[in-house]
């Protein structure tokens, strides 16, 4: 073969007839990835996250951007208090140590700078895919990568795609694209941070379904072109989505199913793979903790193209809430994330009010290789 890429067959997988088993999440360390042996005994071991970073504005006023008025040193947020976040998350995520990390909330490009610019990560080799989002808040996406990964040569390969909420509705948060490429294979991303449940889960659900079409309009077209070409497409999607798997957004707009049968023949062609699924299975458990209860919200879901072993793959059974003993609030019964911020006057020091979310990919050899 004179190129990497390899024809996927457009014949279902006998692996997509196995129905999803809900496995708890477990306590994790993030150095070591969970997940099935795979038959390919030549694949590529990689890993992804993701993290919703809470509110990591620098401590400059940027007049284009009112959203950052709340995180100034006139507001407690000092350049000692923003490096000591950075800190936090920058030592964590070297502990997560993965190929691929998806972000949310954060200001600008220049904090993912300053975070990938830190000590504990500076040697992590990470690069930067990001671009303004347009939300109202001022709090953008990103995804960190590193070799074998790198941004295909293309146009618009890195993109944020517009989420249309109607008239007389301020911006949110668009969805950020990144074509990446490892070993002459693509994969395309998309990070996520649907709108909020502000104002009531109800009032708001139709801000989060049309995220969830302008998602599902997205893969779509992503994989039509793949098939155009004679293979399924490899996409990964990874976000906070203010919504559980279960709810509406996620499995009737976005068509991410528990179940891999339902991936199957032309009708299944653009339907998801939803393995956080998993996490519901135990109770009491969650990725953030609000009020009252915990919550779902940060996930990862694949194309169907990933289940199978030719090119990427999802590693079933991978998926985990990374819940380490630093990231928790102990001194509360339900021991949730320990968030970094002001609360009834008094600041909390710790690290995000969600936990991280990570997971296995493999990279699999052309045939014949």
């Amino acid at each position: 073969m004179t190129h990497r890429s390899v024809v996927k067959t457009l014949r279902v997988p006998l692996l997509l007839l196995g129905l999803m088993v809900g496995a708890g999440a477990a306590v994790v360390d993030p150095s070591a990835p969970a997940g099935e042996e795979s038959a390919d005994t030549n694949a590529r071991s990689l890993s992804f996250a993701f993290w919703n970073l809470e509110n990591l504005f620098d401590t400059e006023d940027d007049p284009r951007n009112p959203g950052d008025d709340e995180y100034l040193p006139e507001k407690e947020w000092t350049p000692e208090r923003y490096e000591r976040k950075v800190d936090h998350l920058a030592r964590m995520i070297a502990k997560l140590d993965v190929d691929l990390l998806g972000v949310c909330e954060v200001e600008n490009r220049r904090v993912l700078e300053d975070l990938v610019r830190h000590p504990a990560l500076a040697e992590h080799g990470y690069a930067i895919a990001h671009l303004d989002a347009g939300d109202k808040r001022g709090i953008d996406l990103g995804l960190l990568h590193r070799a074998p990964f790198s941004v295909a040569e293309q146009e618009r390969a890195i993109h944020v795609w517009k989420v249309d909420l109607g008239e007389d509705v301020p911006p949110t948060r668009g969805i950020l694209e990144v074509r990446l490429v490892a070993e002459d294979e693509p994969l395309t991303v998309l990070v996520n941070h649907w709108p909020s449940r502000s104002g009531g889960r109800e009032k708001s659900a139709p801000h989060r379904q049309a995220a969830a079409e302008t998602v599902r309009r997205i893969v779509t077209a992503r994989l039509d072109a793949a098939r155009d070409q004679g293979r399924e497409g490899d996409i990964l999607l990874l976000g906070d989505f203010n919504d559980d798997p279960h709810d509406p957004s996620l499995v009737e707009h976005l068509g991410a199913v528990r179940g891999k049968q339902a991936l199957e023949g032309d009708r299944g062609r653009t339907r998801l793979f939803n393995p956080s699924w998993s996490v519901l299975a135990t109770p009491d458990r969650g990725t953030l903790y609000y009020r009252a209860g915990w919550n779902v919200f940060d996930q990862a879901i694949v194309s169907r193209g990933m289940l199978d072993e030719v090119g990427f793959s999802f590693v079933e059974g991978s998926f985990e809430v990374v819940d380490r003993a630093e990231l928790r609030n102990d001194s509360h019964v339900h021991r949730p994330p320990h968030w970094f911020r002001r609360y009834g006057g008094r600041w909390s020091e710790g690290y995000s009010d969600h936990f991280a979310v990570r997971g296995s990919l493999r990279l699999h050899p052309p045939s014949g290789e």
